[in-house]
């Protein structure tokens, strides 16, 4: 009997255990509870695993690969760049555009330009040619914002083969075709009066007066007369001064008269020119 009943025993053991096993185990989740919990359709059946590791013989892409460096962090010894959206620091918004102009009184400027001259009147009689050979230099400085004082320094020369003419000499006259040769100097006073005191181009007028002193020669043959004379000059002149730029030098066009009446010499009454300067400065 008792082998009987341990035989039994073993019997109901092994028939009861896949019953408590499957017990154990939870139960698949219905269609139901899939779409309350996934919004999926109750037929799309149970949502696929996923899982955060890469497929095999891939690299993930929030790892760099072996020997890069990821571009979030920094190289040793540098610092991470600056958020794009991050707000500038010190940038000043304030317009730097300023107007090429004068500015104010007080200002000091300077000009340096080649002269191109034309005489006039009795001085054409005797040196009739447009001169090339001329220079000048010229210092400015603003009482106002329109008006400038200045002084002025410049050279000219005048050269000129005359026809055949005769001159006189005291034990006779001599016939024969004239070199004539004219210098002069000038230092003068300049005043101008700007219409403008700020633009690309700022045109002006003014006068000036000064001093001037005069070489003439005459070669005829053997025969040399040489004088030397100084007078006052005066005239009006005009102009226009270009800006370059902020910090850029300034173009200027200046086109002067001027007279020396008490310059003579032989058939010369005084020296009158009409001079233009092309020059540059500051």
């Amino acid at each position: 009997m008792r082998t009987f009943g341990g035989f039994l025993a073993i019997v109901l053991a092994s028939a009861l255990a896949p019953r408590s096993a499957a017990a154990r185990q939870p139960a698949p989740p219905t269609a139901v509870y899939l779409q309350a919990t996934t919004d999926a359709p109750a037929s799309a059946g149970p949502a696929p695993a996923t899982s955060s590791a890469p497929p095999p013989g891939m690299v993930s892409a929030d790892v760099p690969p072996p020997g890069m460096v990821s571009a979030d962090v920094p190289p040793p010894g540098m610092t991470g760049a600056a958020p794009l959206n991050s707000p500038p620091v010190g940038v000043d918004t304030a317009p730097s555009y300023e107007e090429s102009g004068h500015g104010k009184p007080g200002r000091i400027s300077g000009f340096m330009g080649w002269g191109f001259n034309v005489p006039l009147g009795s001085m054409r009689d005797f040196t009739a040619v447009v001169s090339p050979l001329g220079f000048e230099v010229q210092l400015h400085g603003w009482v106002t914002r329109n008006i400038s004082l200045g002084v002025a320094g410049d050279w000219a020369t005048y050269v000129d083969n005359r026809p055949r003419t005769t001159y006189e000499v005291s034990n006779g006259a001599v016939t024969a075709t004239a070199y004539n040769y004219t210098q002069t100097s000038s230092a003068r006073f300049l005043a101008h009066y700007y219409f403008v005191d700020a633009g690309p181009v700022l045109p002006y007028l003014g006068a000036h007066v000064g001093v001037t002193w005069s070489t003439f020669e005459t070669q005829a043959a053997d025969l040399i007369l040489a004088d030397s004379e100084v007078s006052v000059a005066f005239g009006g002149e005009g102009g226009i001064e270009i800006p370059m730029g902020r910090n850029a030098p300034v173009a200027l066009v200046n086109v002067r008269y001027s007279v020396a009446p008490a310059a003579e010499f032989r058939n010369v009454s005084n020296v009158q020119s009409l001079g233009l300067m092309l020059g540059i400065g500051f």
